[in-house]
This record gives structure tokens, sequence and C-alpha cells, in this order.
């Protein structure tokens, strides 16, 4: 009886020591996987070039992907524009750090609908809110227009020629606009838009 009380407590004692092993080495195994301990303070990329955010990103044993792209006149092309996480937080080395870049591309936009559906003054709106430019401004005289301040817009022409509702087009582009006026006003002429007060178009 006592040699099989014996063999009992043997065989729990080797099942004991075989668990603590396997802790041990399930431990270190997850603290390697982990990286515990190993971070590293995210650097601020944002207003930097990719290239050079890319840079210092893997200086500091960081990953990172390029999540998203928007598109803002007043910043460099291909500039980083948001990042997350946000620098100056800690994390795990290899940790990947998502990217907003400034895009290459201009987007593009649909020219809207004023000829024949706006007054003059309603179109230098529309233009500006679809982010286009308003080029040279033809007058041309009708019979029908009783009043100065009535200016409907007859044509809307794009690179000179006329442009249909809703054609993409870059933003930024000028369009030129034919508009109506008085016939004891003037005759044909033509208003030339101070450009320099206008930004150019973007490449």
């Amino acid at each position: 009886m006592i040699k099989g009380l014996w063999l009992i407590l043997r065989n729990l004692g080797l099942m004991l020591l075989v668990l603590i092993g396997i802790g041990i080495i399930a431990f270190f195994v997850i603290n390697i996987y982990t990286r515990k301990g190993q971070t590293e303070e995210v650097p601020k990329v944002t207003g930097m070039s990719i290239e050079k955010a890319i840079e210092i990103l893997e200086d500091h044993e960081l990953d990172y992907i390029i999540s998203d792209s928007v598109f803002d006149d007043n910043a460099p092309r291909h500039s980083i524009m948001d990042q997350s996480p946000a620098a100056m937080r800690l994390v795990k080395r290899g940790r990947k750090i998502y990217l907003t870049v400034n895009s290459l591309d201009v987007p593009e936009v649909e020219m809207p609908d004023v000829a024949g559906k706006m007054s003059f003054e309603q179109a230098k709106k529309t233009l500006l809110g679809k982010g286009l430019i308003l080029g040279k401004v033809t007058e041309q005289p009708d019979p029908s227009i009783t009043s100065e301040a009535d200016m409907p817009v007859f044509e809307q022409l794009y690179q000179g020629e006329p442009i249909s509702p809703g054609t993409k087009i870059k933003r930024k582009s000028r369009i030129d606009l034919v508009v109506g006026i008085m016939e004891n006003r003037s005759d044909t002429t033509v208003i030339e838009i101070d450009t320099t007060l206008i930004p150019p178009p973007s490449e």
C-alpha cells in the first residue's frame, strides 16, 4: 500500500513539474511574441513627405499603412496629412501606423448647370462652390433684357467650347461665361477677370 501511495505521489510530482515547465516556456514565448516592455514613442510625421515619413518610422522600428488619401490645395502633394496613433503615443515596436496622404491627383468635379438657369451673380457663387474658377466673361446685348440688374447666363464654356452640365473636369478649371445685358447699355464687350487675385489651377 505504501509503495502504491509512493507511486501516486511521484506521478503527481512529475505532472506538477511538467506543468511548471510548460508554464515557464509559455511565459517566455508569449513575452517574446508580444515584445513585452519593448515600446517606442510614435514620432510626428504629419507635414512630411511620404518618403521621409517612412524613413523615420522605420528608424523607430514601426510599420506603416497608407490607409487614406485626401486633397488639400494648401498642402504639398504626397505629404502626410494625418497619422494614427498620434505622435508621442507609446506603442510596441512593429506597430502599424496608419497614414493619410495628400493626393497627387487633382480631384474632378461635375460642371454645374448655370447657362439658361441662373443670373451672373448666382453662377459665380455656384462655380465657386464647386471649386471652379470664373474665367472670361463676355457681355452680350439682348432685347429681352429690360434691367441692368438682370444679367442671365447664356453660355458656359470650357477652353473655348460649350461644356454640358455634369461633365467631369478638374477642380480649379476656368469656366468662361456669356451673359446678357440691356441693348442700350453697351455693345458686345469682354470683361477680363483680374487673374492676380485668383490662384492658378493645380497641376
